[in-house]
């Protein structure tokens, strides 16, 4: 912001960066960007004509029929950070999953965003430690996906034209950790931005139980052919995920100390049947299509992480024979 000689206000806009133009990065680059900041898209050369020609996005919380195509268009696209080296950075959105952040090379970034705030939103604690190695703790704020984000249309879907379809559930805020600086700072964007946000201190400790908790349903659900009705009749399947599961909070406490919720430990073989058939009435969506879509184009994210809980669990002398057993029947 800065006062013209003839007396008037002019307000700069804020440069933020967006890492990943998928289906999460396009959805928060564009609530950003109605908010009045200015939005850069970092891309490898292949997307770059594609993002040229702008987004479709779908707003299920006010088209259901997915028929009112939003187009989204005000933003700029860079393949190279050199590209970006006269761009004042405030913030710079990680929105890629984490196997693509482990095989980044942060040190071509670290020099060309400055004192940018880094937004890590991986979802293993691993990911923001290693982030902040690079940039350093004041430098780094993390926060969680609130919303699910798709491409559009599914194998069981209509819609206008090919898209992204969003659902931002109204009672599910995006919990956010840091630096007072830096939390501060996300807060602010993120309120500008419409996008309902707690500060939630270790709320990465705190999730990686719930991600545990999803990624063994998930391998669960794979060998079920991604249909509930087939996992909820396979009742060893049932058992052999939720001992697997509660292995996995075993290795998770050892390794950081905190234990899973009350509401996941408590969770027994006979309420899933009735989780997953509530499931498919409170979304929008189709959530086994979603479910086999999404996950199958991030099961090396799923993957990773599941041996990352063994080794967490071998680590710590912890058997985990369950767990084990379903990572091994997955197709490698």
């Amino acid at each position: 912001m800065y006062r013209t000689n003839a007396g008037l206000i002019i307000t700069m806009k804020e440069h933020i960066l967006i890492i990943g133009a998928g289906a999460v990065g396009q959805v928060y680059a564009y609530h950003l960007a109605q908010a009045g900041y200015h939005i850069h898209f970092l891309l490898k050369e292949k997307y770059l004509e594609e993002a040229q020609q702008g987004f479709v996005l779908y707003n299920l919380r006010q088209d259901k029929q997915r028929q009112q195509a939003i187009i989204f268009n005000n933003f700029s696209c860079h393949t190279s950070w050199q590209s970006l080296a006269n761009i004042k950075l405030s913030q710079v959105w990680l929105c890629v999953s984490s196997t693509a952040l482990a095989a980044m090379d942060l040190a071509p970034m670290k020099a060309a965003i400055g004192d940018a705030l880094v937004v890590v939103l991986q979802p293993d604690p691993d990911d923001v430690s290693r982030v902040q190695q690079t940039f350093g703790k004041e430098q780094v704020a993390a926060g969680m996906i609130n919303m699910i984000s798709y491409h559009t249309p599914l194998a069981t879907e209509q819609t206008a034209r090919e898209g992204i379809a969003f659902w931002i559930p109204p009672v599910m805020p995006m919990p956010v950790d840091g630096e007072v600086e830096g939390v501060s700072a996300l807060l602010a964007v993120l309120k500008k931005a419409k996008i309902s946000a707690l500060w939630q201190k270790q709320f990465a400790i705190a999730n990686a139980h719930n991600t545990g908790f999803l990624m063994v349903f998930l391998a669960a659900l794979e060998l079920s052919d991604w249909q509930f009705k087939q996992l909820s009749a396979n009742k060893a399947l049932l058992k052999t995920m939720i001992a697997a599961q509660q292995e996995v909070f075993a290795a998770l406490h050892a390794e950081y100390g905190s234990k899973a919720s009350m509401v996941l430990r408590q969770i027994k073989p006979w309420m899933l049947p009735v989780i997953l058939k509530l499931a498919r009435h409170v979304a929008p969506l189709d959530m086994e299509t979603y479910l086999q879509a999404h996950f199958m184009k991030v099961r090396s994210q799923t993957l990773l992480l599941l041996d990352a809980y063994v080794q967490r669990a071998n680590k710590s002398g912890i058997a985990v024979p369950n767990l084990q057993g379903l990572v091994d029947k997955l197709d490698r």
